[in-house]
């Protein structure tokens, strides 16, 4: 869900900028959009700022989280305690080898 948030912030904030671009754009659009444009960018902005640290509190604050995001490995512990349903495919797919190669 912080993915698609961030992303679309990041997408509203290219709209919006693109309409309040002074020099080239601004020109195209009636002078109570750009207003309108102004306090969505701003607004944005602010929400996206507070998005991305809350997402970095919360990759400090969640031990194990670190390690994963820069290794790209979690220990069966964490998985288990944060993502159970994930655990479950992963548990259940090498069963299924180990299955298979008996």
């Amino acid at each position: 869900m912080m993915f698609w948030s961030i992303m679309s912030l990041i997408f509203v904030l290219l709209v919006t900028g693109v309409i309040i671009w002074r020099p080239y754009f601004t020109h195209y659009f009636p002078i109570v959009v750009v207003r309108w444009s102004l306090l969505i960018h701003a607004t944005a902005a602010i929400v996206l700022i507070h998005a991305i640290l809350i997402h970095m509190y919360m990759a400090f604050w969640v031990k194990g989280s670190i390690t994963g995001m820069i290794e790209g490995k979690v220990s069966r512990r964490w998985a288990k305690k944060h993502h159970p349903r994930w655990y479950r495919d992963v548990e259940a797919a090498e069963k299924e080898v180990q299955e298979k190669t008996k």
